[in-house]
C-alpha cells in the first residue's frame, strides 16, 4: 500500500498571487535556517522561477545543496517540484502547492507525496512541516520575517 501524502492547508488573508510570490520568491525569508545543511553559513535559499528550475541553498563558503527541481510553474495557482531535501538524491519525493481564491484571501494546499519503496523510509523526517509553513503563512499575511 502506498503511504498517504503529508497534507497541510492554510487560509490566508492575501490573494493567491501574493501567496505564490512569497512561497517561491521569498523562500529564504520564511524557511528556517535550522532546516538547512548549516544554519551558521547559510546565505540564500533560491527557487528558480520556471519549469526545470533548481531549488537550492547556498552558503558563504560557496557550497550549494540541491533540494529539487520545479516541475509545474503556474504563478498564482500551482507549483510542483521534486524534493531531495533530507532524502537520497536519486529517490525524490514530490511537493505540490496549490493556491485558490477564498473569501477575502486564498486557500493554500500543500501536499508532500510521491512516497515509494525507495524513499518512504525518509517520510518520518517531515513532521516539522507545520512550523515551516506557519512561517510562510505569517509572511504571506504581512508579518515581518522572523
Amino acid at each position: 500500500m502506498k503511504p498517504d501524502p503529508i497534507v497541510h492547508e492554510y487560509v490566508l488573508r492575501c490573494g493567491p498571487e501574493r501567496a505564490f510570490e512569497v512561497y517561491t520568491g521569498d523562500i529564504a525569508a520564511w524557511w528556517h535556517p535550522s532546516y538547512t545543511a548549516n544554519a551558521e553559513t547559510l546565505s540564500a535559499v533560491t527557487m528558480e522561477p520556471h519549469v526545470g528550475g533548481r531549488i537550492f541553498e547556498s552558503h558563504r563558503d560557496g557550497e550549494e545543496y540541491d533540494w529539487g527541481r520545479v516541475t509545474v510553474w503556474e504563478p498564482g495557482h500551482r507549483l510542483a517540484y521534486s524534493s531531495t531535501l533530507a532524502q537520497p538524491s536519486g529517490r525524490p519525493s514530490e511537493i505540490t502547492v496549490e493556491f485558490s481564491p477564498h473569501e477575502n484571501g486564498c486557500r493554500m494546499r500543500f501536499e508532500h507525496g510521491g512516497w515509494n519503496a525507495g524513499n518512504v523510509a525518509e517520510r518520518s523526517k517531515f513532521t516539522e512541516w507545520p512550523s515551516i509553513l506557519d512561517r510562510f503563512a505569517a509572511l504571506a499575511d504581512g508579518a515581518p520575517a522572523s
